[in-house]
């Protein structure tokens, strides 16, 4: 963990997708994936986040430019010969959704983040948060982020893969400083229903700050000194795509600027229930857009906690 005095800065480490979403029989085409949600959500509380994600030959640079002009610094990963990622999201009338990767699990590794794609540059973030991405990426990527940087690492898995690579899963976790699960993660991962004692088993594994997500029931802190369940409150939700990452983004952010984990559990659920008040980033976009639109020093949503 960092204990330098530089100004505080967050990298989020992941995928860039573009998602189709079919409502109502309507299909509509965005950005999406986890470096997005959770770069949207860290900005809401820091100046300085960036993302790494990389993208394929068929992204238009307008779209990336729309991700600059939310007051995100893209970071440039090693150049790609395949598509971007690409989802076909379906919603059902009750809520559900549908999700089909179209170009396969190997595709999506091909577009996840390995140590090849950081740059030094990227590196001089004081905090690095490691959204889910392929089983292989996030093994490779964990041990050499630690031996690379002094930045605080924020850890985030995929629990679509945990079953079966427990073992490895744990051997990563002191790789970071900050491990933050789902509950179905974290209890797959430490074969416990019991998110306290789940907590213990990550931290005596090597993370120091340990925050299982629990959706509307907040999330389990876990410290060196106690261990506590974070509330929220309980909004119903027109989307719950990104809220996890969203929570992680926001969360880092904050805790990069010196909140203590409490009150970057709080950040990390206001930006959980922007991103699950419309589909897809378009809650969480369209704030920001209208945060670099407002005349310097105006209040925003924010700001003010309308959140």
């Amino acid at each position: 963990m960092r204990e330098d005095a530089a100004a505080p800065s967050l990298l989020c480490v992941g995928n860039l997708t573009i998602d189709d979403s079919v409502i109502d029989g309507v299909t509509t085409t965005a950005l999406g994936g986890d470096a997005l949600f959770a770069a949207l959500a860290a900005r809401r509380v820091l100046d300085d986040v960036r993302m790494l994600a990389p993208v394929g030959t068929d992204l238009p640079a307008a779209l990336l430019q729309d991700v600059a002009d939310a007051g995100i610094r893209v970071e440039s990963a090693r150049p790609r010969d395949g598509r971007t990622v690409r989802n076909r999201v379906t919603y059902a009338a009750d809520g559900t959704r549908t999700w089909d990767l179209l170009d396969g699990e190997d595709a999506f590794d091909a577009m996840s983040v390995y140590p090849d794609d950081v740059t030094p540059a990227a590196l001089t973030a004081t905090g690095v948060l490691v959204s889910a991405m392929s089983l292989r990426s996030q093994l490779a990527l964990g041990p050499w982020l630690r031996a690379a940087t002094a930045a605080t690492v924020y850890l985030d898995l995929q629990e679509d893969y945990v079953a079966g690579n427990e073992e490895a899963l744990r051997a990563l976790l002191p790789t970071c400083d900050v491990f933050l699960p789902s509950e179905v993660e974290a209890v797959a991962l430490a074969g416990t229903d019991d998110l306290v004692a789940a907590a213990a088993v990550f931290r005596a594994a090597g993370a120091d700050l340990v925050v299982i997500k629990t959706a509307e029931r907040g999330c389990v802190l876990a410290t060196a000194d106690r261990t506590l369940v974070v509330p929220t409150d309980v909004v119903t939700p027109v989307d719950a795509t990104g809220a996890g990452d969203a929570f992680c983004g926001a969360f880092a952010a904050a805790h990069q600027t010196g909140a203590d984990p409490v009150a970057a559990a709080h950040a990390g659920a206001a930006a959980a229930r922007v991103a699950i008040s419309a589909h897809g980033v378009t809650a969480l976009l369209a704030e920001r857009t209208a945060a670099a639109a407002a005349p310097s020093g105006a209040p925003t949503a924010a700001t003010t906690g309308a959140a």
